[in-house]
């Protein structure tokens, strides 16, 4: 988990991000979208929230349309569902579950993130630009360049995330050890199990549900420690952590990009690009839950 932090944060102190704008400026252009887009993708794959403050100060200047706004909105799925992924989700569920089942479900966060960044690509390259958009290289003028911070910095920043990440992870996995090995808990869940069948869950499908709504890494935290425990096998550990995802996106547009949206793009614009984002990741999150049923 450290090692992940501290490579997300070494690989921000190399402007990697800034080079990574000018060399999506053609990508941009063959998806119908401005260039200045560019750099918005670029920015996701760090810091979703700056990003979308970039995005909305673009579109308040009138930099960028309706819809290649919603397209690039879109598009940012994917380089922040890679980071994400590979930074936070992969650290954490290898160590828990095992190499196999870690690198699916992380494999899985990702095509989601992809298909999702793919709907937003097929909508700007069909309907392309409805505004002219001026010469505006980037848009790197309007983003201030911080200093690059020395290495003990970007170790020390990588420790404090780390706690923020353990305050969550640790004493969650813990309760969770202790809770699946208490003679009463293990009872419940046996009888629990056929209540739950009924709606095809199973009880410690439902504990991993209700730890992963209000947070992912409550919800892998719970998989881990209930795999571990031999309460859940490999098919359900993946199954449960989609589902908790899909009701976690749920409680988090209400909770967070709603309001942060409507913050960045005005109401009416921020309702719109959240909903989008909202039920076009529902959908794919559905049919890759569908499909490992259909398949098990």
């Amino acid at each position: 988990m450290f090692l992940g932090c501290l490579f997300g944060n070494w690989i921000q102190e190399t402007r990697f991000w800034e080079y990574l704008s000018r060399r999506l400026a053609p990508v941009m252009q063959f998806a119908g979208l401005p260039a200045n887009c560019s750099l918005y993708l670029a920015m996701c794959f760090f810091n979703l929230h700056a990003a979308n403050a970039y995005l909305g100060s673009e579109f308040q200047k009138s930099r960028i349309g309706p819809t290649p706004l919603l397209g690039a909105y879109l598009l940012g799925s994917f380089p922040n569902s890679l980071y994400f992924g590979l930074f936070y989700i992969a650290p954490i569920l290898i160590g828990a579950v095992g190499w196999r089942l870690g690198t699916a479900y992380t494999a899985m966060h990702i095509l989601i993130g992809l298909l999702t960044g793919l709907t937003g690509f097929v909508l700007g390259r069909s309907l392309g630009s409805t505004v002219a958009i001026p010469e505006h290289p980037g848009g790197q003028a309007d983003v201030e360049t911080q200093a690059k911070r020395g290495f003990r910095a970007v170790v020390s920043q990588a420790w404090q995330q780390f706690l923020r990440m353990a305050k969550v992870f640790v004493p969650v996995t813990l309760f969770f050890i202790v809770l699946t090995n208490h003679p009463a808990v293990l009872h419940l869940i046996e009888t629990s199990d056929q209540l739950f069948a009924a709606i095809g869950l199973s009880g410690p499908v439902v504990l991993v549900l209700a730890a992963g709504l209000p947070s992912t890494l409550s919800g892998l935290a719970a998989a881990g420690s209930l795999f571990q425990a031999g309460q859940l096998s490999g098919p359900e550990v993946i199954s449960a952590l989609l589902m908790g995802y899909f009701l976690h996106i749920i409680y988090e547009f209400f909770a967070n990009h709603l309001p942060l949206s409507m913050t960045f793009f005005g109401p009416k614009n921020g309702l719109r690009l959240s909903s989008v984002h909202l039920g076009t990741r529902l959908v794919f999150i559905s049919l890759i839950v569908a499909w490992i049923l259909i398949e098990n």
